[in-house]
């Protein structure tokens, strides 16, 4: 059947890598804070399992090459390391940016 992922686990992965959830009508979508970077499934999906093109067109909407999404989903990939691409490529807007940064900088 070649390269495929759960459902479950995109969504769970998404999430804990700083994606933001919302259901709309038949989609779950998902939205990288502080930038334009976002994908979607469908609301059945999430019980099944996602096959290759799905997760290939996933990885283009996230900025991402084929076998470093599934390093996301897979969790062998952090919430630090994609944002940290995010930034590389400029996909993340100032504001966004200066945000972290003062918040980083209260905690200290």
């Amino acid at each position: 059947m070649g390269v495929v992922r759960s459902g479950r686990d995109v969504d769970t992965a998404l999430c804990k890598k700083g994606f933001r959830r919302e259901v709309d009508g038949n989609h779950v979508c998902y939205e990288y804070p502080g930038s334009d970077v976002q994908t979607k499934i469908s609301h059945g999906m999430q019980g099944r399992d996602i096959g290759r093109e799905l997760l290939g067109k996933m990885a283009k909407q996230t900025h991402l090459k084929f076998n470093h999404f599934l390093a996301l989903i897979d969790c062998s990939m952090d919430k630090e390391a994609y944002r940290a691409s995010l930034l590389e490529q400029g996909q993340i807007h100032v504001a966004a940016i200066q945000e972290t940064s003062i918040a980083h900088k209260g905690t200290k």
